[in-house]
């Protein structure tokens, strides 16, 4: 996942665009101060009309909204919102002429402007920091628009372009799933769900951890990753979502001591190169997603803030590819 660097612009606020991919806009900031969002209708350097969303400004202790460049329609309190030593994630969600803007983990949001006229048709928006602070930023949609930009392909990337060169093609078969990266509690489409979790719809997650790439469940509500690891449930805000963009058929398959049934997803490996599936297990009638780990005989699962290992488990499986039509 990019990281993107902005430098001090002062009051200038220049902006660094990007095209609006959904009604959701997700991303994370590192900064100490003032950072800006700006949502506007096209992507010149400077636009006429958009509507400015500040964080952290005014000495660092303030957010708010504000209308053509001049009129701050919204201004909240907001201590301590931002950091210049970890990542912060924040969304914004464009719906029914409303602006909503909230954290990571947090439903509710800390500012929302209805526009009294007609909320301006946003297409773009732009990032900045300025007031004699820098920011990174990393944003989940990467995923979507680098899949259209053109870059270098892999060996299999070539050969798959030959065949399709081929007047006559041998049949191909759709990919059962992908690891896409996310943050935050955004989500791909076709996310892999695992069932019903403490607080709600659980999904199939992984991540990086201590130089491994470890299996959890992702929990939306709560905007982060869980993974278990070392006796802990570890809460993660960047991850991987497994996404089914295909439509494959997955199953949960019953196994136990470490086994696999057949067509088992592999979803990583241990820093000795030994390879983990994808396993949950039921609570009371409550789903956690983990980590089947052969040579333990077990599946590891994060619930109530621990690590869990089960004898007894579900693999998910692929039970059916479909060619490509």
């Amino acid at each position: 996942m990019s990281v993107y660097h902005t430098d001090d612009t002062g009051g200038s606020r220049q902006y660094n665009f990007r095209r609006i991919q959904t009604t959701t806009i997700r991303f994370q900031v590192k900064a100490g101060h003032d950072v800006a969002i700006c949502l506007s209708s096209d992507n010149e350097e400077e636009p006429e009309d958009m509507y400015e969303i500040f964080i952290g400004c005014w000495e660092g202790g303030e957010s708010g909204i504000r209308r053509k460049k001049h009129d701050d329609v919204i201004r909240v309190e907001t201590p301590d919102i931002l950091s210049e030593d970890e990542f912060r994630t924040f969304w914004i969600k464009i719906q029914r002429g409303t602006i909503k803007v909230g954290r990571s983990g947090q439903r509710r949001a800390f500012m929302r402007y209805t526009d009294p006229e007609t909320l301006l048709h946003v297409t773009w928006y732009g990032y900045s920091t300025g007031w004699g602070a820098e920011g990174d930023w990393v944003f989940p949609d990467d995923e979507d628009t680098s899949s259209s930009s053109s870059s270098a392909m892999s060996s299999s990337d070539s050969e798959a372009e030959d065949i399709n060169n081929l007047e006559e093609r041998p049949i191909q078969y759709k990919r059962p799933a992908r690891w896409v990266p996310a943050a935050g509690g955004y989500f791909p489409r076709h996310p892999v769900s695992g069932g019903e979790g403490p607080d709600g719809e659980v999904y199939v997650g992984m991540a990086f951890h201590e130089g491994e790439f470890v299996l959890g469940m992702v929990v939306p509500d709560q905007g982060c990753c869980y993974i278990p690891y070392a006796g802990d449930a570890i809460s993660k805000e960047l991850y991987f979502v497994l996404s089914n963009p295909a439509s494959v058929t997955l199953s949960w398959e019953p196994c136990s001591l470490g086994k696999v049934p057949p067509g088992a997803l592999q979803g990583g490996r241990t820093g000795d190169g030994e390879s983990l599936f994808i396993g949950r297990v039921s609570v009371d009638g409550i789903v956690a997603i983990g980590k089947v780990h052969p040579s333990h005989e077990v599946c590891y699962v994060p619930y109530g803030g621990s690590e869990h290992s089960h004898k007894n488990y579900e693999v998910l499986c692929v039970r059916n590819i479909n060619v490509k039509v």
